[in-house]
């Protein structure tokens, strides 16, 4: 979970030159393009704090060989978190919306709740380092 947010968050700011060691060159064409044409609320929404994340679960784990014979696991993981950004209402989709109080009856913010998903891969090959690589990210009603 503290990759997804960290990562999340530097989406969030644009600051791709620190994602380049965590996300596929691919992947991070692929965002970098959608970021930097979105609003800035929409932008926003795609950060996720440790303890807006609600839920994640892995979505498919899967193994694979290349054509040179090395080995690699993939595992995509599922996130919902909870969001105070303003969205517009022509995103109901994916999202759901809570009416929670803080303080007293009076004061009412509403979240949204988001999904996520990263893939994340790792070579297993031996003698290669241990490293892990996001080679997908999707924010759905966000980045598409």
């Amino acid at each position: 979970m503290q990759a997804f947010s960290q990562v999340s968050k530097m989406l969030s700011e644009c600051n791709f030159d620190a994602l380049k060691n965590l996300v596929s060159k691919e992947a991070l064409e692929e965002v970098e393009e959608k970021c930097l044409t979105m609003p800035v609320n929409r932008r926003e929404a795609l950060a996720a704090e440790l303890d807006e994340i609600m839920y994640s679960t892995p979505g498919d784990v899967g193994i694979y060989y290349d054509n040179q014979g090395r080995k690699f696991v993939s595992i995509i993981m599922r996130y919902w978190y909870l969001t105070d950004v303003d969205l517009p209402d022509e995103t109901p989709e994916g999202t759901k919306v809570f009416q929670v109080v803080f303080g007293d009856e009076g004061s009412k913010d509403s979240l949204r709740l988001l999904t996520a998903n990263y893939e994340f891969r790792r070579e297993f090959t031996q003698g290669v380092e241990p490293d892990w690589i996001i080679t997908r990210i999707q924010h759905f009603k966000l980045l598409e």
